[in-house]
């Protein structure tokens, strides 16, 4: 982590310019087509957008230099989480007005139809979420359950208390992504994304609440099948959601399975098979110069401190000792 704070996302810059078209074309590369148009005659574009990529979500940080009108129709293919750093802007979606503020974020759904004034001082972050990952979680969550469209209410008032976790996860991430590295490591950014898409079923409201709190019905045999599969691809970026539907359950039975059966819950099963690969690699390492914090972020242990503490807990010595042990 850098000793001077970045920008959200400095070091991932896609746009600069004022030209009315390329804006157009370029966001709708990022998001999808739509309609744009700046409001007054005196006003000019100064569009400014930074955005990076990972597995299912997308994370921008986006400003226009001028009070403009947007009007995509509908997403279609994934939701819009937004909100401003700085200024404000209006969104309609179906029959509801967001006045969205920093205080005030927005989520849009894929089949909403929506447009919005962003006003000429506004700056704002957004999470783009693929579509198909986010509903593929809930199902998994509860397969039983009726295939009507995932939606979200439209406000997301993130000074409430009960977000208050989902707004520090985004903080962490937008920090992560601009200044840190844990993102470029698959087993760590796939488990950072779902996540924040469980973070979203949980904590936002939506008409599929049924499905998170339904009560759940568990069977010890989909347990060790689970444990068979985490042990066989245990150097892959494993999901929840991907053990789940693999072993033929809900993510709410897998859940609750480990924990009525193994007192822990399978991410923390998963965590304890790769400590084991991380010792055994320790004991008998590769190459002359493998370093702790290489085996530890290869195996998805991503704060080193805790992990430390961890191996210490579990093996009884540190993880540079086991390293400088079998080294002689």
């Amino acid at each position: 982590m850098n000793a001077i704070a970045l920008a959200p996302l400095a070091r991932h810059p896609h746009l600069v310019s004022q030209d009315l078209d390329e804006v157009r074309h370029e966001g709708g590369r990022v998001f999808c087509d739509h309609d744009l148009r700046v409001v007054g005659p005196r006003q000019a574009l100064d569009t400014r957008l930074y955005y990076r990529q990972l597995r299912h979500i997308g994370l921008g940080r986006l400003s226009y230099g001028a009070t403009v009108d947007i009007d995509p129709g509908a997403l279609d293919r994934f939701y819009l989480m937004q909100w401003p750093l700085k200024g404000s802007e209006t969104i309609h979606a179906s029959r509801s007005q967001v006045d969205s503020t920093p205080d005030v974020g927005t989520l849009i759904n894929p089949t909403q139809r929506f447009y919005m004034r962003h006003e000429a001082g506004a700056e704002k972050l957004f999470v783009r979420i693929e579509r198909e990952a986010l509903e593929r979680l809930l199902h998994q969550w509860g397969p039983d359950a009726p295939r009507t469209e995932l939606a979200f209410e439209p406000a997301v008032p993130l000074t409430s208390p009960a977000l208050a976790s989902l707004k520090t996860m985004l903080g962490w991430l937008f920090d992560e992504a601009t200044q840190g590295n844990l993102l470029e490591q698959p087993l760590l950014a796939a488990r950072v994304e779902e996540a924040l898409l469980l973070a979203m079923l949980q904590l936002l409201p939506h008409n599929q609440r049924h499905v998170i709190d339904g009560p759940a019905e568990i069977a010890p045999g989909f347990v060790r099948r689970a444990e068979d599969y985490m042990a066989s691809h245990a150097a892959e970026p494993l999901t929840v959601a991907a053990i789940a539907g693999h072993t033929g359950v809900s993510v709410r039975s897998l859940y609750a399975g480990f924990q009525r059966y193994r007192g822990r819950s399978p991410m923390e099963h998963l965590r304890r098979l790769r400590m084991e690969h991380v010792r055994a690699a320790l004991l008998s390492p590769s190459k002359a110069d493998t370093t702790v914090t290489e085996v530890a972020l290869r195996w998805g242990f991503g704060h080193l401190g805790q992990f430390a503490a961890d191996y210490r807990a579990r093996f009884g010595e540190l993880p540079s000792q086991t390293l400088k042990r079998s080294r002689g």
